[in-house]
């Protein structure tokens, strides 16, 4: 836009008032304040008249944004009623979470109390998209805003779900062997290594009555590859198994600290053959957020795992696949006998 055409519209309508510069100066001021808002840009070249203009203006295009449309809202079981106030501003991400909680209600669920990471694999994991999260056993660890998120107390409640950090949940008399979560669940040599918490905590509470298991160290993680050379202190153990989930760490974690465990002249680092027999039988797998791995790679991390379960292993590391431990949790344990043979 020229200067002359910026000229005539600022002085239709400028209105002089007492102490102003005049229409050039308040013009040259307004042209300013519109710059450093990025709403125009200032041409170089100057109209060289006493207070100095430029000669050419440009205006920035205003991006207006519609108004982003609200879906409709599920028929809301009679526990989420006060959502429908909450979803019109609600975002995306609580809003799919919503809608599972609302389908899992809906369907009469067995409301067993159970670890919330076990309740939120039967949520997510079921009624669910794998383009929403990564792992659905964690959905309900990294949301924490919103009318029903916001409130735990009352979300556990809603869930029939206990947060699990062990061993303060358990009724058995545990005793803290170590700190890097080795716990002591009796008087047997065996070593069971599960990989998170809330496995850790349903084991716990349906051990058999009588069983070989001494400790269940849980959550190390990666921590295990090199914790594992603290066993040698504790001389009651003299058998390590290893339970967790079927994806690249899963498997990577228990094959590493097998090397280490031989290198070191340790009890052998072996898979609980049962619970991985449970897992495979019952669980449903879910887009890995790890790479994916190549057919050799994938093979040697299948090795660790007994050979019935090879073949499965490998096209679950092949196309970027997992299987959660989680779904091995303590409804099922409580109901089946067959994971005790990894106890004895």
């Amino acid at each position: 836009m020229q200067i002359d055409e910026v000229r005539r519209c600022f002085g239709a309508v400028f209105e002089h008032r007492e102490g102003d510069g005049g229409i050039a100066a308040t013009l040259q001021a307004t042209l300013s304040i519109l710059s450093d808002r990025g709403q125009i840009v200032l041409g170089r070249a100057t109209d060289f008249e006493r207070v100095e203009l430029p000669q050419k203006i440009k205006i920035v295009p205003t991006v207006v944004m519609a108004p982003k449309a609200v879906p409709p809202m599920p028929r809301w079981h009679r526990s989420l009623y006060d959502l429908e106030d909450a979803w019109p501003a609600a975002t995306d991400h609580q809003r799919v979470r919503y809608v599972a909680i609302n389908r899992w209600l809906m369907g009469n669920p067995d409301t067993t109390e159970v670890p919330l990471r076990e309740r939120s694999l039967e949520i997510f994991g079921r009624y669910g998209s794998e383009q929403d999260y990564d792992s659905p056993e964690k959905v309900l660890d990294e949301i924490r805003s919103g009318p029903l998120f916001g409130d735990r107390e009352r979300l556990l409640r809603l869930l029939c779900a206990v947060a699990t950090p062990p061993p303060l949940l358990s009724k058995q008399p545990l005793e803290e062997a170590v700190p890097n979560q080795l716990t002591r669940v009796g008087d047997g040599d065996l070593l069971l290594v599960v990989e998170n918490s809330a496995t850790w905590w349903s084991i716990v509470k349906t051990l058999p009555a009588r069983h070989n298991v001494g400790h269940i160290a849980w959550g190390l993680g990666a921590s295990f590859m090199s914790s594992i050379r603290s066993i040698t202190d504790n001389h009651e153990i003299r058998r390590i198994r290893y339970f967790g989930d079927v994806d690249l760490s899963g498997l990577r974690i228990p094959d590493s600290a097998r090397r280490t465990a031989r290198a070191g002249g340790l009890p052998p680092v072996n898979p609980a053959v049962n619970l991985y027999a449970e897992l495979f039988a019952i669980g449903r797998s879910w887009r890995a957020a790890d790479r994916a791995v190549n057919a050799g790679r994938a093979r040697q991390l299948a090795g660790w795992l007994p050979v019935q379960h090879h073949d499965a292993a490998v096209r679950l590391l092949a196309g970027r696949r997992r299987i959660p431990q989680e779904w091995v949790g303590y409804r099922h344990l409580a109901r089946t006998t067959n994971w005790h043979a990894d106890l004895i």
